[in-house]
């Protein structure tokens, strides 16, 4: 007994927690406590006195109690870490309140006491007890920042959560009664002893309360997240105002990013609504043209009464290439009529009217050369420059190489270069449809096929995001696009075509580029490129015939002709571009794709859904295609031994695709892969 050790008492845990749920020193909490001021104690004092008055049979001091403790809570200040001090003190009379509220007859006393019971339990109530709501509803309903934003935001969670279980109650009940009623029940046999709570009872507290509240105080996101998950964003629109406009677009703009299909349409129509009541006509015009919805552009662009807001709307329009129906200036403006006098008048109002050589950009008489070292005119050296030319000066309508050393430049390239080198000349010529026209017009007549086939292309590049009345680009390429034509002649003609049209879903264009495609006996290029134009010409139309016919095309076809011809791809992203920014249209052309087998199958797939949710930021989409890009494939474990030994005996980094260097070490006797280069502060 004596060797046996004495049993030490066990000591109690240091650490509690407050009734914010934190934790505290249990000493050191003591010693404030013990250490309150007098000031705080007189307070507790107080406070304690107020919930035993509470209590008192007479309503006249149980009513000026409640009001002394109301004013006391609602005028008391605290720090953003520590909680009121009146509020503090109340917590542990919380039972005793709410034993009071029970046994309280009805009146004005009652009501306040709910009211109080409201606040307090933002700090008693547990997961999946919303007390707060519940004594809010039980109490008055006025005025609810006067109890503090915080409370607010709390009552907003809670209303949110309630909300939508009762919705689901009253669906369940519903379902309920359905399947009663099917099963030839009686409508006495449901029961309707509980019935579950109308979800509408919330809503006047919403609407005429926590919502004007949350936008007068410059929370205007937490407004829209509530009023979302009531599914009335609509009401939103009567709360802006000229101060709180911006927040409220820029957040409904981010939001319609993060919700599937159709609220993004709802949450984008809400913000057109709001920039449309306070007059922002352009701005509304702009989420319209996300919509795509032309009524709801055209409506706007007529709506408006300022003759310069209508132009510059219009200049907006021809810029995102949307034509609704207007008037005849407007028209012209959104054809694109005024494009060059616009862009050269500030040119020379930049000063930078004066062309450019590709020299300027090389540079080369910096470099250091060994002397005696010439200038050897190089073909792909030659190509180069025609394209860093054509870039360099596109709609200057002038350049130091093909428009005046009498086109010479041409005949310094070969076959396909000298293609590119007639297609400059669109480049260069860029929106000028009258002018331009006849300075290409020349080279129509050409006897060498390619430089006839780079001016057929300059004629599409030309008119490109132009509209004209006389419609010289289909007069012209129409001609070319027939059978009779060479190959490189009638294809440049159909790409030309696409070019001129994009966008402009005209349906003379279709009549030219449609048999193309159908025909059995057109080449797989030629085909290509004609639907590749073809889904130019009608982005965004979900065109039904186009796409049978495209996806036509892809199934008569042979499979290994189709997975070994790269044209397959301007195939894919043709019937791809008929749904570009349509969503959720596409569902039906990706069921039709599942048909095809193989990577074919796969690729026009992922072209489909990239092109229709192209531009709207769907978070899962992003999700999905960033899931694609981090699949591997599998890699045979025999060349990575080879490689591994290769790079182990001749101590030299090997290649790896994707041009990414790795390299290797020996660490515990085995080969690890670690990145080199600027991901070396990956390392771990």
């Amino acid at each position: 007994m004596a060797d046996k050790k004495e049993e030490k008492p066990k000591e109690e845990p240091k650490e509690v927690k407050d009734f914010l749920g934190n934790t505290v020193d249990k000493k050191k909490g003591q010693k404030e406590e013990d250490e309150l001021s007098e000031e705080d104690q007189a307070l507790q004092e107080q406070m304690a006195l107020l919930v035993s008055r509470v209590s008192d049979p007479e309503p006249t001091l149980r009513l000026t109690a409640l009001e002394a403790m109301v004013k006391e809570v609602r005028t008391s200040t605290s720090s953003m870490t520590s909680v009121p001090k009146p509020l503090k003190f109340l917590r542990p009379h919380y039972g005793t309140l709410k034993d009071n509220y029970a046994a309280a007859a009805a009146g004005p006393a009652k009501t306040m006491l709910a009211d109080v019971l409201s606040l307090l339990a933002m700090t008693m109530s547990e997961d999946g007890v919303r007390e707060s709501l519940s004594y809010k509803l039980l109490g008055s309903r006025d005025d609810l920042g006067s109890w503090g934003h915080e409370y607010v935001r709390h009552l907003a969670g809670e209303i949110g959560a309630e909300y939508n279980e009762r919705l689901s109650q009253a669906e369940a009940a519903e379902l309920d009664a359905k399947k009663a009623a099917e099963a030839g029940a009686s409508a006495m046999s449901v029961d309707v002893s509980d019935p579950p709570k109308p979800a509408d009872e919330l809503l006047p507290l919403i609407l005429s309360q926590i919502t004007p509240f949350f936008m007068k105080h410059n929370a205007e996101a937490e407004a829209i997240d509530l009023l979302m998950e009531v599914a009335r964003l609509e009401e939103l629109v009567q709360y802006a105002d000229t101060t709180n406009v911006d927040r409220v677009c820029a957040y409904l703009s981010q939001l319609s990013q993060y919700v599937p299909e159709p609220e993004d349409a709802m949450v984008l129509q809400v913000a057109v609504d709001v920039q449309r009541k306070l007059g922002r006509f352009p701005e509304a015009l702009m989420l319209a043209v996300r919509l795509q919805k032309d009524e709801l552009v055209e409506e706007l662009l007529t709506s408006c009464e300022d003759p310069l807001v209508q132009k510059q709307m219009a200049y907006m329009l021809a810029r995102v290439g949307c034509r609704p129906e207007a008037e005849e200036d407007l028209a012209r403006i959104m054809d694109g009529a005024h494009a060059t006098e616009h862009f050269l008048e500030l040119a020379r109002d930049l000063d930078v009217i004066e062309p450019k050589a590709p020299e300027d950009v090389y540079k080369s008489h910096l470099e250091k050369r060994p002397a005696g070292a010439g200038n050897v005119d190089s073909a792909r050296q030659n190509l180069a420059a025609t394209f860093v030319n054509a870039l360099l000066n596109a709609g200057f309508g002038t350049d130091k190489l093909l428009l005046t050393e009498g086109n010479k430049w041409l005949y310094k390239n070969k076959e396909h270069g000298m293609m590119s080198a007639a297609a400059s000349l669109g480049m260069l010529l860029l929106w000028d449809v009258d002018g331009g026209l006849t300075q290409i017009d020349k080279f129509l007549y050409s006897t060498d096929e390619n430089i006839k086939a780079g001016a057929l292309l300059a004629v599409g590049v030309l008119s490109c995001g132009t509209r004209n009345e006389c419609d010289p680009a289909l007069a012209l390429l129409s001609e070319y696009a027939e059978e009779k034509n060479p190959t490189n002649i009638k294809s440049a003609a159909l790409f030309g075509l696409g070019l001129a049209y994009a966008g402009a879903k005209k349906d003379e264009v279709l009549e030219a580029l449609l048999p193309v495609v159908v025909n059995d006996e057109t080449p797989l290029e030629v085909a290509a490129i004609a639907a590749f134009s073809l889904g130019l010409c009608f982005a965004g139309s979900c065109h039904e015939e186009i796409s049978q016919a495209l996806m036509t095309l892809l199934m008569e076809k042979d499979l290994a002709t189709l997975t070994t011809s790269s044209m397959t791809r301007l195939i894919c992203l043709g019937v791809g571009l008929l749904y570009l920014g349509k969503q959720q249209a596409v569902e039906v052309a990706l069921e039709l794709a599942k048909v095809l087998e193989g990577p074919v199958g796969e690729y026009l797939a992922l072209t489909l859904e990239t092109c229709a949710y192209a531009g709207s930021g769907n978070v899962l989409k992003v999700q999905r295609l960033l899931q694609i890009c981090g699949e591997h494939a599998p890699k045979d474990e025999d060349e990575d031994e080879e490689a591994t030994a290769e790079g182990a005996a001749t101590g030299r980094q090997l290649p790896v695709p994707q041009g990414l260097r790795r390299g290797f070490r020996r660490r515990d006797r085995r080969l690890h892969w670690h990145w080199q280069g600027p991901w070396s502060l990956l390392r771990g």
